[in-house]
């Protein structure tokens, strides 16, 4: 971050800052600031500013889903087009001591080749060039911090600035063509990152805590695997490694998949891993209203059609879906890219199979991370 000789817009947001006492963020390498003149250099700024900036010159002039989001754990700009993301360009950010602001904020305004002041030396101006720590592209978004260039490229990809955005040239000139005064901008800290893939494989990552301030436990990726319903394809001791290791590379779960049953969609999806398509049985065989006799032991399970291969994922039972077809008299499968659908076929003549207890309906139902004993004892098959 840097004071400039142009008066900013939104100057009024500095004074926010002197409650967390930050200082201007994008001055070269080694210059040391006193906070409190850094803090009297803001409230002169704030005092003496001409600009007023009303709401409406921050809406854009075409609300087309632009708007860039900044993720400080990863060092990464992320640009959506139209809601859809585009672009991932790599950062630099806040040091430890001059964290960047997260919030949600907007372009309040843009400029070409600005003009650098050192704020610990006014008389010390750096016009355009090569070696303004500015580079040649200014986004303004919240007083005095910005997205801008650098002089200093090998800083990207670490925390190096004061509070600023540093990005590559080439990457800051393109992403200021694209990007207008009123695009929405959204600062956040999340060590862990987790999406689906362009295949739709969720994925994730996990990155050092730079800052000290977001600690991570097992339940927290559990949970959050659970919201994409591939929380059983991740073992938890997978989890405390990928935590422990912290090192920001993908690690690829499984694909998820919705599912839908004689016209009703399951709360629990179908999923793809390892090129394998797996059912979750309670939840298929009470969609069917069809008992089921499952042996843990033997890790089989038989309805009335016939048996099959159960397989045990973080103590939910899943099947095969190729195996699933015969045993619940079945049929469908892949309908899309993100659905599993299937339709029961007409009545066979079948042998009774009931539960030990009820003798009608299915007695277990998988929930999220239940504990279940993988060894029971066989429930008989009433003849």
């Amino acid at each position: 971050m840097a004071f400039r000789m142009k008066t900013l817009a939104g100057m009024i947001c500095a004074a926010t800052m002197f409650t967390f006492g930050t200082a201007w963020a994008a001055e070269p390498e080694g210059i040391d600031i006193n906070i409190a003149d850094v803090t009297r250099e803001q409230a002169a700024a704030v005092a003496s500013a001409q600009v007023e900036l009303h709401e409406e010159e921050l809406i854009p002039k075409v609300n087309d889903g632009t708007k860039i989001m900044i993720n400080l754990a990863n060092r990464g700009l992320y640009l959506f087009e139209k809601g859809v993301k585009t672009k991932l360009y790599p950062i630099a950010c806040g040091r430890y001591t001059n964290r960047s602001p997260v919030g949600y904020y907007k372009v309040n305004e843009k400029e070409v080749n600005p003009t650098w002041v050192d704020p610990a030396d006014r008389s010390n101006v750096v016009t355009s060039g090569p070696s303004n720590p500015l580079g040649y592209r200014w986004i303004g978004f919240n007083g005095y911090y910005g997205i801008h260039g650098t002089n200093n490229p090998s800083s990207i990809g670490t925390y190096a600035s004061k509070g600023c955005i540093r990005m590559l040239e080439d990457d800051v000139e393109d992403l200021y063509e694209r990007v207008e005064v009123g695009t929405p901008v959204e600062v956040f800290y999340n060590r862990c990152v987790m999406e689906k893939s362009n295949d739709g494989t969720v994925v994730y990552y996990i990155y050092p805590d730079a800052y000290d301030c977001q600690p991570l436990s097992v339940e927290q990726i559990n949970e959050w695997l659970h919201g994409y319903g591939v929380e059983c394809f991740e073992s938890d001791d997978a989890i405390k490694e990928k935590i422990a290791a912290e090192d920001g590379q993908p690690t690829f779960v499984a694909k998820p998949f919705n599912l839908t049953v004689n016209g009703k969609t399951l709360e629990w999806k179908a999923v793809q891993k390892d090129g394998i398509y797996y059912l979750p049985v309670y939840q298929m065989a009470e969609a069917l209203n069809m008992p089921v006799y499952v042996d843990n032991a033997a890790g089989m399970v038989r309805t009335s059609y016939g048996t099959a291969t159960i397989n045990n994922f973080k103590n939910v039972l899943y099947i095969n879906a190729d195996e699933a077809e015969a045993i619940f008299n079945i049929n469908g499968g892949k309908y899309s890219s993100n659905s599993m659908v299937y339709t029961t076929n007409p009545p066979k003549k079948t042998a009774e199979v009931t539960n030990s207890d009820t003798g009608t309906k299915v007695n277990e139902t998988a929930v999220f991370n239940r504990n279940i004993d993988p060894v029971r004892n066989i429930e008989p098959v009433k003849k």
